[in-house]
Parts: C-alpha cells; sequence; structure tokens
C-alpha cells in the first residue's frame, strides 16, 4: 500500500471516529415547523402555499410556478432545519476533544490529496 493510500485511509478513519463521538454526545429534538407568527406553524402555510403552486402548475403551467416551487421547497427545508434544537452535553474542552480527531483525520486526506508519489 503506498504512503499517499495509507495517509488517505488513516485520516478517513480518524474523522469517522471523531465525528460518531462528536454525534453520540449530541442531543437533537424538534419542535415541529419553525413557528413565527404568534403560534402559527410557517411549515403548514409553506405546505399549502407549494400545494397550491402544483395546483396552478397543472392548471397553467407558467413560468412564474416554475421559479416559485423551488424557492418554496427551500423555504420548507429552511423552515423545518429553523425548527430543530442541537443540544450538546459535555463540557467544551469534551467537545473539543471529540473534534481534534476529525480535525488531525482531515488534515491527513488534505496532505494525501496534495502529495505526489515518485514514481
Amino acid at each position: 500500500m503506498k504512503k499517499k493510500d495509507t495517509l488517505f485511509l488513516v485520516g478517513f478513519l480518524l474523522i469517522a471516529v471523531g465525528l460518531f463521538m462528536f454525534f453520540k454526545s449530541t442531543r437533537v429534538s424538534s419542535w415541529g415547523f419553525m413557528r413565527m407568527w404568534g403560534g402559527v406553524s410557517t411549515g403548514g402555510i409553506i405546505i399549502s402555499l407549494i400545494l397550491l403552486d402544483v395546483i396552478l402548475y397543472v392548471a397553467t403551467q407558467s413560468k412564474l410556478t416554475k421559479i416559485l416551487f423551488p424557492i418554496l421547497v427551500g423555504m420548507l427545508v429552511l423552515s423545518i432545519i429553523l425548527g430543530t434544537r442541537i443540544s450538546f452535553q459535555g463540557s467544551v474542552i469534551d467537545i473539543f476533544l471529540m473534534l481534534v480527531p476529525a480535525a488531525i483525520g482531515a488534515g491527513l486526506i488534505i496532505k494525501a490529496l496534495f502529495t505526489k508519489e515518485k514514481e
């Protein structure tokens, strides 16, 4: 096995171990869709707008509905992301020690990608 391949494999394993430890100490809870306006679910409004957009596209095949669809889907994804709460268990030092192997692994992968093998 070449040195470049070994660096890449070790880097990948370090990233996997570091991220596994990091995500193991992470707790994710969802608030549902983001609630912005007095407890009204913005996700429900966006889903209604997406359905209306699809109905209008089938009926009229307008360019405006083609443009609005990806925008509305993006807003829905953003609403779901903003409604998610992520909390970490442990101290800042614990989180730092979990991310160190991932950072070293990323460095090894970058080194493996930019080194040239002698023939």
